[in-house]
Parts: C-alpha cells; sequence; structure tokens
C-alpha cells in the first residue's frame, strides 16, 4: 500500500470508530507529527500508521486477557 488513507477507509480496515482515531491523536497514542494533514485539515495515514494501530490494539487485547 503506497498510498495515504482518508480517516474513514483507516476506521473501515481497523473496525475503530473516527472518533476513537481523533481521541488517540489527541492523547498523544497516534503521532499527530506523522499524520499528514491536508490543506482543508483532512488527516492522512500511512501503512506505518495501520501498523501502529494494529499493533496498538492487540497489545490491548492482550492486557485484556491477562485480567
Amino acid at each position: 500500500m503506497n498510498k495515504e488513507l482518508s480517516i474513514q477507509q483507516v476506521a473501515a480496515i481497523t473496525g475503530l470508530g473516527i472518533h476513537t482515531l481523533r481521541y488517540y491523536e489527541r492523547l498523544g497514542l497516534l503521532a499527530s507529527t506523522r499524520i499528514r494533514r491536508l490543506p482543508n485539515g483532512h488527516r492522512r495515514y500511512s501503512k506505518i500508521d495501520l501498523e501502529w494501530i494494529d499493533a496498538r490494539e492487540m497489545l490491548t487485547l492482550n492486557s485484556y486477557a491477562h485480567c
């Protein structure tokens, strides 16, 4: 995947909500410096961003499995 994805596309791929992705960015869980913004403010996510989101979700699921 060489192209950048919109927040809607990332939400569809990851199963996370758009508001959740924005929330993660506000908390600093997503590197907002790496997520590119278009002049109109729309976010563009890369393959690295998707990999990080997947890893974060795996860690979250794994931590709940040990409770």
